[in-house]
C-alpha cells in the first residue's frame, strides 16, 4: 500500500484524538504517546517545490506502525 503525505492539521487531529502530542525537536518534530514516552521523529516537508505543512509519507508510515504496535487503529476513531 503506497503512502501519501498528509496535511499537518489532519495528522494533529489524529494524534490528539489518541492523546498523543507532537513537539518541536532540534531538527524534526518528536511524537510522544499518552504516557509522554518518545515514539518516533516526524518530518514536516518544506521548500519551494513542496506544499507547506505536510507530513512526509515515511513519517505517516512510522506513526501508523507505532499506533499498531500499541494496539490502536490508524486512523484513530473519534471519541
Amino acid at each position: 500500500m503506497p503512502f501519501k503525505p498528509m496535511p499537518l492539521k489532519v495528522f494533529i487531529s489524529y494524534i490528539t484524538s489518541a492523546g498523543w502530542t507532537l513537539e518541536k525537536g532540534s531538527i524534526d518534530y518528536n511524537l510522544y504517546d499518552d504516557k509522554n514516552h518518545f515514539c518516533c521523529s516526524i518530518k514536516i516537508t518544506h521548500g519551494k517545490n513542496t506544499k507547506s505543512n505536510e507530513i512526509s509519507a515515511l513519517s505517516v508510515r512510522k506513526a501508523e506502525k507505532e499506533f499498531n504496535k500499541r494496539g490502536l487503529t490508524w486512523p484513530p476513531k473519534k471519541k
